[in-house]
């Protein structure tokens, strides 16, 4: 069995590439509580939004989709999942929301992912909590119809030492502060979707695993920005990264090149500071203005766009706000709609 032997990392040599995402993560870190002190409202408004797109992006990178009503109804305690997917989306929710309310009270050990697990399949007649009872792949159907196997994960049989040894290895190197926490977190959540612990369900608790282990380490980007959704948006490159770090995993003398997923990995998390940077920038230095942030937003845009884009680009701006701006700039001419109603779409006239 392969021996999670993290306290090698302390030699490991990082690629300029790994250590300036590093650096640029650390970077943001340090800005987290001046957002904190000038903008609290609009970071309101983006914990609402993440969580929402959060559970969206995250069950639906597992193929798991519902409408966005019955999405909304859901999130807001408003209905009571009626099917399957239903179910997968409210036990997310739950765990999603247990996880950005308690975090510094939830340890990392294998109860606790069973426990979380347990809850992730709460409303399904699907047992959670309990580690898989039978062998399993990573694979992928091809247009053809043939399956392709990504990755061969650890048996059935040998999952519950393996899960104990990796947690193990985790706390005593968080205990001893000894190794980088971003590349510690990276290296976990590889380690884990490597293992594959469960029937169903591996997917989603890395990524509240991810979520749980950067709150532990102080960034809280996750409370603010989807993660998941831009995971969900560079699938590909998630399923290619992990495969290319996953050869020669099963080898105990660090065989597998970690560094694609890490890199990856990385990448997503400076995507979600930038983007709450930007959210949180403009506020900063745009308050007084903010029909002139619309049209910036518009003028930065690319294809078509859609009032509910505007509004999480600018949370704190009012409905009637972004009407006026949009019917001022389609007397102008300089954009049209293509459609009627809440969901049309618009487009900028070259």
């Amino acid at each position: 069995m392969r021996n999670y032997d993290y306290i090698s990392l302390k030699k490991l040599l990082l690629p300029m590439e790994t250590v300036s995402l590093i650096s640029k993560i650390n970077e943001y870190k340090g800005k987290q509580e001046l957002y904190k002190q000038q903008a609290p409202q609009v970071l309101k408004t983006l914990k609402d939004v993440a969580v929402i797109q959060s559970t969206k992006a995250s069950n639906a990178i597992e193929g798991i989709i519902i409408t966005d009503k019955r999405l909304k109804g859901l999130m807001e305690n408003k209905t009571s999942p009626f099917d399957r997917s239903e179910g997968e989306i409210a036990g997310y929710r739950d765990v999603l929301n247990l996880v950005h309310a308690s975090f510094e009270g939830i340890p990392i050990n294998p109860n606790v992912i069973l426990q979380l697990h347990r809850q992730l399949f709460h409303y399904i007649a699907t047992e959670g909590g309990k580690w898989k009872n039978v062998d399993n792949v990573i694979s992928k159907h091809l247009p053809d119809g043939k399956k392709f196997v990504r990755f061969v994960p650890v048996s059935s049989s040998e999952t519950p030492e393996a899960i104990d040894s990796l947690c193990h290895e985790l706390n005593e190197r968080m205990s001893k502060e000894d190794i980088e926490p971003l590349i510690l977190i990276s290296l976990f959540i590889l380690d884990f979707l490597s293992i594959h612990p469960f029937n169903d369900g591996n997917g989603r608790m890395a990524r509240i695993l991810t979520l749980l282990l950067l709150y532990k380490f102080g960034y809280e980007v996750g409370r603010y920005i989807s993660l998941e959704k831009i995971i969900e948006n560079t699938k590909e490159s998630y399923y290619e990264t992990l495969r290319l770090s996953s050869q020669g995993w099963h080898e105990n003398e660090n065989e597998n090149d970690i560094f694609p997923w890490v890199n990856y990995i990385l990448g997503t998390f400076v995507a979600a500071y930038k983007e709450l940077e930007s959210r949180v920038g403009i506020v900063q230095t745009g308050k007084g203005n903010k029909a002139a942030r619309i049209k910036k937003y518009i003028e930065n845009k690319t294809g078509f766009f859609t009032k509910e884009e505007i509004r999480k680009a600018c949370p704190d701006v009012s409905e009637s706000t972004i009407n006026r701006v949009l019917n001022e700039l389609k007397d102008q001419n300089l954009i049209e709609p293509t459609g009627l109603g809440r969901n049309a779409k618009w487009k900028k006239n070259h």
